[in-house]
């Protein structure tokens, strides 16, 4: 055996051939952190508790009331009435909206063919009150309080698109009275002038106002 020296290192066998070839236009993948566990990430939680609930004819409110909630709400409500008859239990717990956000709330409950039992607890305030007074049964907890408000006027406008939203923000808020003294039997100026005075009442004053069955 013939030896050289210094010694020739060996030279390493061909790699096989790449399917499919390598692409001039496909960036090279990046190697491996050394040592990095594999990452898995969940984009959005599943809302399991709001499914869950669901399940159980319940439908969850709390908070301050925007258009994606509402949506959710009267989404919700509707698919609960196209699956039976039996009542639907609405739970308010802390709940403020303004206008566009319950009257959408009130109309969808109209429509309901099952019935809506509706519970608040915590602090109800604003048009968030209709909610309640148009559902079929109403109930409150032991120390809930019902703030009867004046929803806010609309802001950012400018030049006369002020006067038109300003108009029809007194027409729909004329429209919430008159739905709340449809449903306490009150006279609707009554309602104004409390609503305009903010006034608060307990459990048990709103069940004497005409807002809470027991």
């Amino acid at each position: 055996m013939t030896m050289t020296w210094p010694p020739v290192p060996p030279v390493p066998s061909p790699l096989p051939p790449q399917y499919p070839p390598p692409s001039p236009w496909r960036p090279e993948p990046r190697p491996p952190a050394p040592g990095a566990a594999s990452l898995s990430v969940v984009v959005g939680p599943p809302d399991w508790l709001g499914e869950r609930l669901l399940e159980q004819r319940v439908v969850a409110l709390s908070g301050e009331l925007d258009a994606d909630v509402v949506n959710r709400a009267v989404a919700a409500l509707a698919l609960l009435d196209s699956t039976g008859d039996e009542p639907v239990q609405l739970r308010l717990s802390g709940v403020n909206a303004d206008l566009d956000a319950a009257l959408p709330l009130v109309d969808a409950i109209d429509l309901m063919g099952a019935p809506v039992h509706a519970t608040v607890l915590g602090t109800l305030t604003g048009a968030a009150v209709a909610v309640l007074a148009v559902a079929d049964r109403r109930t409150a907890g032991a120390h809930a309080v019902v703030r009867l408000t004046e929803p806010r006027a609309p802001r950012h406008a400018l030049g006369r698109k002020v006067e038109v939203l300003a108009a029809e923000h007194a027409r729909q808020l004329r429209r919430l009275q008159e739905r709340l003294a449809e449903a306490t039997g009150r006279d609707v100026d009554q309602i104004a002038a409390d609503m305009r005075t903010g006034r608060l009442l307990s459990a048990d004053e709103a069940r004497d106002y005409g807002l809470v069955d027991s």
